[in-house]
């Protein structure tokens, strides 16, 4: 358009400077012929006077470079008048390249039959070159106006016509943000149609093709861990969790381990059928989910009629409690009418549970002790200690740790995570209670900050803690914040703002959630992510793989990384079904743009396991042990 613009100016300014020259030309032969006729009278009378006269007439209007009157006797210039020309207001350039001819008029004076000389006239170029000046200004003013307002016509109906791509463009971001819009407005325009349609049925393909992946990886999980009746977890999956606590931060803390044993099922199965007894495991299994709801609780199927419990933070008054509970809700149920099915329970408590303490073996002696003589009459009973336990009150840990809040008398120790080639990803924060000369975990008085609702106050004061004690460098500080902060409705803001007033440590801080809150908090962690993911280095989650239902959530929200439970890392064999469900978890990150981590690693033969299946890194005691002092 601009060349077609550019060619018009041309051959307007052209076609204006033929016309201005001929006008000139022709002005000059008829001022030449009307002066000749003018002045031959006075030349005939030789009245060198008046003919001067009449030339400085003509001459003085300005619009002739020369006037030139010769006689024919001598063909001398009698009389002479010049102006020089003076052009203002007119680049050089433009005249140059314009380079008007001069126009030139002649005519004879004579009278009579005879000739008394001549007459030339030279045009004054100057107002041509003015005039075609202002005509090429024109012509450009004419010719900018005309091309913005193309431009923007054109602008907008291109935005009008091609406003379904800027749709694909952003279905296409939405995709990498692993989402899968569908654009149901189709555009008139063909070829954008089909563009459009072909895209819809990509998003769709790519979507069923997630949905699948997920879908075959929540069924491997539910083969793999869980109970085919009455899909609690299965005896693997239960020992595997049971002996990650103990291996965790929050070993030392106490518990009660129950077992269940339904008495007469096989005969139940060979008098009602298989059907009716699966009916009655689960319904047992609906039992046990009503009554066990405390947080982190594991419920099992173990074989058979034969049912596992492992209940953390229970004092031994509120394990009897729990155990009566489960017989009493047991019994409600129909099939207890019959008395064909009795249910018995052994349960064993500890106030530091650890892997010595082998809990199992004496749940299960509790569980031969209440078949043949239940506490207080009933079907259950519970393992005696054989050493004495100490066990600190409730109200006294409610003092203590509110007391160490206020005195910020807490120690922070830092365990390193690396990638898979040796180098440092980050520090994970870990907290440490100073009581007296004993540093105590967070396993062991945590539970406690969460029954007296001090998990707020206590993430706050670690936050300020690690901004004013953390180490110095550009390592990236990774901090597990508790669901219960986040349910806080001062906390989120607290920390947006203090993240914005410290900038410098706000770039070094990962936040890290526990992988439960894809499915029990979603909303709250998407929240956190879009609010306090910019702000800081982002936002991670551990114990992934827990739930198999929690991988469709990962596409929609925007985390950092991901790291997979530990009790997957203990059982990494190649042949094992946790190295396939783990191999099935990095496909899913990959496909989300994550990065996998491992929790746990406590041997080479892990790390190696971890390496072999392709996982970004890991940590564990193996690869660094927790310290107060960073590397």
């Amino acid at each position: 358009m601009c060349a077609l613009l550019a060619v018009n100016l041309v051959i307007s300014v052209l076609n204006a400077r033929l016309y201005f020259h001929e006008q000139m030309q022709n002005h000059a032969e008829d001022t030449a012929t009307s002066l000749a006729l003018t002045l031959s009278a006075p030349a005939a009378q030789a009245d060198d006077a008046q003919v001067r006269s009449l030339v400085d007439v003509i001459f003085d209007r300005g619009y002739y470079r020369n006037i030139i009157f010769r006689k024919s006797a001598d063909n001398q210039p009698s009389i002479h008048r010049e102006l020089p020309v003076a052009i203002e207001g007119v680049p050089d350039w433009f005249i140059q390249m314009i380079d008007l001819p001069e126009p030139i008029g002649q005519a004879e004076v004579v009278s009579g039959w005879r000739i008394l000389g001549d007459v030339i006239v030279v045009g004054n170029p100057g107002y041509a070159y003015r005039d075609l000046w202002r005509v090429c200004i024109q012509y450009i003013y004419i010719f900018l106006i005309t091309a913005v307002i193309c431009y923007v016509v054109v602008g907008l109906g291109l935005r009008y016509l091609l406003r379904p791509l800027s749709k694909v463009e952003n279905q296409a971001e939405a995709i990498c943000r692993r989402e899968f819009p569908v654009q149901d407005e189709l555009p008139k325009t063909v070829e954008l149609r089909r563009v459009v349609t072909a895209m819809n049925r990509m998003v769709q393909k790519v979507q069923s093709m997630f949905q699948e992946q997920v879908g075959l990886t929540e069924s491997l999980y539910k083969q793999a861990h869980l109970d085919s009746v009455t899909q609690l977890s299965n005896r693997r999956d239960f020992d595997a969790r049971f002996r990650a606590f103990i291996d965790s931060e929050r070993s030392g803390n106490r518990g009660a381990l129950y077992l269940l044993q339904i008495q007469g099922l096989i005969e139940y199965n060979d008098s009602h059928g298989r059907d009716a007894g699966d009916e009655c495991l689960l319904s047992i299994a609906n039992t046990l989910r009503e009554v066990v709801t405390m947080t982190d609780a594991i419920v099992g199927r173990r074989s058979g009629a034969d049912f596992s419990i492992f209940v953390p933070e229970l004092d031994e008054d509120e394990s009897r409690n729990l155990a009566s509970e489960l017989i009493n809700s047991l019994s409600r149920r129909s099939w207890y009418q019959s008395k064909e099915l009795v249910p018995y329970i052994g349960a064993a408590h500890s106030e530091a549970i650890a892997r010595e303490n082998n809990l199992l073996s004496q749940a299960d002696m509790a569980l031969r002790k209440a078949q043949h003589h239940g506490e207080g009459g009933g079907n259950w009973a519970i393992a005696e200690r054989e050493t004495a336990e100490s066990a600190r009150p409730a109200h006294e840990w409610g003092e203590m740790i509110s007391s160490a809040i206020e005195r910020r008398a807490f120690v922070l120790h830092y365990q390193p995570v690396y990638s898979i080639d040796g180098s440092l990803v980050h520090l994970e924060v870990l907290c440490r209670l100073q009581e007296g000369e004993e540093l105590l975990t967070a396993g062991v008085f945590w539970p406690m900050v969460e029954r007296f609702n001090l998990s707020a106050d206590l993430d706050r004061v670690l936050i300020e803690m690690l901004a004013e004690q953390g180490p110095a460098g550009g390592s990236i500080l990774c901090v597990n914040l508790s669901p219960n902060s986040l349910h806080n409705k001062q906390f989120a803001p607290w920390l947006e703002e203090f993240l914005r007033s410290n900038p410098q440590f706000a770039e070094r801080l990962q936040l890290e959630l526990p992988a439960q809150m894809l499915e029990a908090d979603e909303e709250v962690l998407r929240t956190v992510v879009e609010r306090l993911g910019p702000a800081c280095a982002g936002v991670s989650l551990d114990h992934f793989g827990v739930a198999g239902s929690e991988f469709m959530h990962l596409q929609s929200i925007a985390l950092r990384m991901l790291k997979v439970d530990m009790r997957f890392t203990h059982s990494l064999d190649p042949k094992s079904d946790s190295r396939f469900y783990v191999e099935t978890l990095l496909k899913i990150a990959r496909s989300c743009d994550l990065t996998l981590f491992a929790e746990g690693i406590e041997t080479e033969e892990q790390w190696q396991a971890v390496k072999d299946l392709g996982l970004d890194g890991g940590q564990g005691y193996y690869l660094g042990r927790p310290s107060d002092q960073p590397l």
